[in-house]
């Protein structure tokens, strides 16, 4: 009896003493973060606004200059006024109109291409009845005498009265001739008719008009 015990006590020992295999632990899994930094949109600040200057500007002087400050009128571009210019109007002797026309008169006895006077005013009578037209003729003769041929400038002006007029400019002058510094100009008038036929021609109206190119 005592020895059925014993192995009973043995085997319940041994199934007590029974190893159990031990379970390995499973490792825990390594999670790898990632840290994505956001950048959040930048916001798009406006132009910066042009800072006008806060500074008045200068004022003007109000004082009125005195007469010796003001430029005086032959400073400006060089030209002489009229009232400086020492013009002098030309009656031409009646006897150069040779009974064709009367009372020739030149606003100027000097005409300039880049001063003063530009231009001159030519007026005349006609005295012959027939003439209903008049016409214009020119030559330049330089300092050593030398004369161009004759240019016709064209019909003057007429009135109901007889008379005629015209505007003779410097740069009616022809080029060829407007580079000398200094000339003369000679004038001839041609009195016309209704036909067109030339009735009488004036004197040659010679050196009463002196041609500057520059300043007199």
């Amino acid at each position: 009896m005592k020895k059925v015990l014993l192995i009973s006590l043995a085997l319940v020992l041994t199934a007590c003493g029974v190893v159990q295999p031990v379970q390995q632990e499973q490792p825990t899994p390594v999670i790898a973060t990632v840290l994505v930094t956001v950048v959040p949109p930048t916001e798009a600040l406006p132009p910066t606004a042009i800072q006008l200057p806060t500074q008045e500007p200068t004022a003007l002087p109000t004082e009125a200059l005195a007469p010796t400050d003001v430029p005086q009128p032959t400073e400006v571009a060089g030209i002489q006024p009229a009232s400086l210019a020492n013009l002098n109007p030309v009656a031409v002797d009646f006897a150069l109109g040779k009974g064709v026309f009367g009372d020739i008169n030149f606003s100027s006895d000097t005409l300039s291409l880049r001063c003063f006077p530009r231009e001159m005013e030519i007026s005349m009578t006609a005295i012959l009845p027939d003439i209903v037209r008049a016409e214009m003729f020119y030559r330049i003769v330089d300092p050593m005498q030398r004369t161009s041929e004759w240019f016709l400038v064209g019909s003057m002006t007429p009135d109901i009265k007889g008379n005629f007029s015209i505007t003779f400019k410097a740069t009616d002058i022809n080029p060829d001739y407007r580079v000398l510094q200094t000339a003369w100009i000679d004038f001839q008038f041609a009195g016309v008719n209704r036909g067109g036929g030339v009735v009488d021609r004036t004197q040659k109206i010679e050196k009463l008009v002196t041609y500057y190119k520059e300043c007199p």
